[in-house]
């Protein structure tokens, strides 16, 4: 029984605290609840490619060989087309054994191995863009797995797009509380939490060269799409007497 007082007592004790705390979020005398958006649109002009390469020999250090010459081929080509070192990331290798069932023995046995690496790419042309890519295929890089267009300062439209939620929030607030015959006093308090990034991906909009005008060159076949920058900020004002 004495358990069971305790533990209402806890429960008790939590329950006038959440309501405090809750009651705290709002002041005791008139006031205005409301939160301001805002959406902005930038166009991309900058990409990062990640390009993969997968090479299969009989024994690990061959397939290593072979991915790591592949890379190199490919950075010389990088360079010809002026694409900056710190643009590139290829630091890493991975082996692993190429398995297949022998349904004689009745288990898997070893063929050969795999050797894979991957290799990202910024590139701050977009008009490179198709060449880079090819670059990559005719380099032995066998596997283009995403291109994701960006901006090369998204600071600058974070900066922008959270300034006007913020002028939303406050525009909102004074149409309601003229409406009402009253105007905004101070600030209470602001609720903020900043947008996670969404990568655009070109995998989704790339218009194939085949199925493309014939006037249309190869490098136009990558859609650049605009990139949305959202926020929002929720805001209680007080309002005057």
């Amino acid at each position: 029984m004495k358990l069971k007082s305790l533990a209402l007592a806890a429960m008790v004790a939590l329950g006038g605290y959440a309501a405090a705390a809750q009651a705290a979020e709002t002041p005791a005398g008139p006031h205005i609840s409301t939160s301001g958006s805002a959406v902005i649109q930038a166009e991309p002009d900058m990409a990062t490619l990640s390009i993969n390469v997968t090479v299969k020999e009989k024994d690990a250090s061959a397939a290593k060989a072979q991915a790591d010459k592949r890379v190199a081929q490919y950075f010389d080509f990088l360079k010809a087309q002026g694409i900056e070192k710190k643009d590139i990331n290829a630091a890493n290798i991975s082996t692993s054994p190429d398995y297949v069932y022998d349904k004689e023995k009745e288990e898997s046995v070893i063929r050969g191995y795999n050797a894979s690496r991957s290799v990202t790419v910024k590139v701050h042309d977009l008009n490179k863009l198709n060449t880079l890519l090819d670059g990559a295929l005719k380099s032995g890089l066998n596997d283009i797995s995403a291109v994701e267009f960006g901006v090369n300062n998204p600071e600058k439209y974070r900066e922008e797009v959270r300034q006007k939620a913020i002028s939303d929030a406050i525009s909102q607030a004074k149409s309601v509380a003229k409406g009402f015959g009253t105007e905004l006093g101070a600030v209470y308090s602001i609720g903020y939490n900043a947008p996670q990034p969404v990568p655009v991906m070109a995998r989704g909009k790339m218009m194939l060269a085949a199925n493309a005008p014939a006037a249309v060159s190869a490098d136009e076949t990558y859609e650049q799409q605009t990139i949305d920058f959202r926020d929002q900020v929720d805001v209680v004002f007080e309002l005057k007497r």
